[in-house]
């Protein structure tokens, strides 16, 4: 039966007399049949609620599409700055979503569990409504939350943590559940970006009683939170999460460094998005030279050697993304003078790629093969 969980759920409100819980359910069934094509059935929901005295406050349109309650975001009293940032789907960004294949399977399972609500509750189990995220710092985790947001087509509230944690005694806490009952109040993602801060072990020593209590509190709204909300919890810092928290959370993403297959989707696509051409050949190169860098990393270095031959009015070179590349990896080479600086790219480079020819070690450092084929005589005269 279609939309079998949304049924149960206005139900189970009629039956507690909670016309909140009624209302909210209401119109998710309306969206998914708007989002099905069965239009009429969904005007006739929205008309029914907006009828009603006790939701005539509520933001209704009168047509097949909604718009979520315009509501105050929660905001810390102290500063009066709101704790979360709010985004419609269609604020958005589409862009694809580079994951491993196992990372992109997992993602695509959970996502389904939710589509799939239906079918799932007519069976009696819960959708998994918990998704963690962690791994290296630029690897796709805020991407991947995005993703789920605009795949599922719900809101997405990021939590600001800048105001979420208050410097005053209580008040994180405090601010932490208004985050969370805010969330609870609608079907949205809640995301929970740098996760670790607000999740630290509570055995720590050197952390004080308020950061356990801030972590207590945390445990018992995700308990509180309900399945109209999904949160997603993201960290740099797995290993600093309390125990509790993980066994919280029914799936779990270890998103790492890309692959050079991953690096080589992830040029095209820059390719594309910035009207640069790569040939098959330097892909190959800049892939195997990436390899070890997040694809944020990899992002800012492109980016800057495409910026350079921009200003300078001419063709985007290889060597440009190598002196980008160079200059972000910040060696011990690059103190010296010239000579011993490229002498330094030159043996760095040929360790890192797979049997560059010299000719393509000068094309890539803009200096004449015969240089490089000097440099290295003197580099295997030094290593003797």
């Amino acid at each position: 039966m279609k939309n079998y969980a949304e049924i149960m759920k206005i139900i189970d409100g009629g039956l507690k007399n909670d016309p909140k819980k009624v209302y909210d359910y209401s119109l998710l069934l309306a969206e998914k049949l708007r989002s099905t094509g069965e239009e009429i059935k969904a005007e006739r929901i929205l008309k029914l609620l907006s009828s009603q005295i006790a939701f005539q406050d509520n933001q209704i349109i009168g047509s097949a599409r909604y718009s979520k309650q315009a509501r105050q975001l929660p905001f810390d009293q102290e500063s009066k700055l709101e704790i979360a940032d709010y985004y419609e789907p269609y604020q958005i960004e589409n862009k694809p979503l580079i994951l491993s294949k196992s990372n992109q399977q997992q993602i695509d399972d959970f996502t389904k569990s939710y589509v799939y609500s239906d079918k799932l509750a007519s069976h009696g189990l819960d959708v998994a409504t918990t998704l963690l995220l962690f791994g290296p710092p630029g690897c796709g985790k805020t991407k991947t939350a995005f993703y789920v947001a605009q795949t599922l087509s719900l809101p997405l509230v990021i939590a600001r943590l800048d105001t979420l944690i208050s410097s005053y005694l209580g008040s994180t806490s405090k601010n932490i559940r208004l985050l969370f009952e805010y969330a609870s109040q609608t079907p949205c993602i809640l995301f929970l970006d740098e996760f670790d801060a607000v999740a630290k072990l509570r055995d720590d020593q050197h952390e004080m009683g308020e950061l356990k209590r801030v972590v207590n509190s945390l445990l018992q709204n995700i308990d509180n939170l309900g399945d109209k909300c999904i949160l997603i919890g993201a960290t740099n810092h797995d290993k600093l999460l309390d125990k509790a928290i993980w066994r919280r959370f029914a799936t779990r993403v270890h998103i790492k460094l890309p692959t050079e297959d991953m690096i080589k989707t992830v040029l095209k696509q820059y390719s594309a998005d910035l009207n640069v051409f790569f040939e098959g050949k330097q892909i190959d190169l800049l892939a195997e030279l990436f390899v070890g860098q997040s694809i944020s990393d990899i992002e800012q270095i492109t980016k800057k050697g495409i910026r350079k031959s921009i200003i300078e009015d001419r063709e985007m070179q290889l060597a440009d993304i190598v002196e980008s590349y160079f200059s972000f990896i910040q060696m011990d080479f690059e103190v010296g003078d010239i000579d011993e600086s490229r002498r330094g790219k030159i043996k760095y480079l040929m360790e890192k790629l797979n049997k560059p020819s010299r000719r393509t070690i000068g094309e890539l450092l803009r200096c004449h093969h015969n240089t490089v084929s000097s440099d290295m005589e003197k580099i295997q005269t030094n290593e003797r």
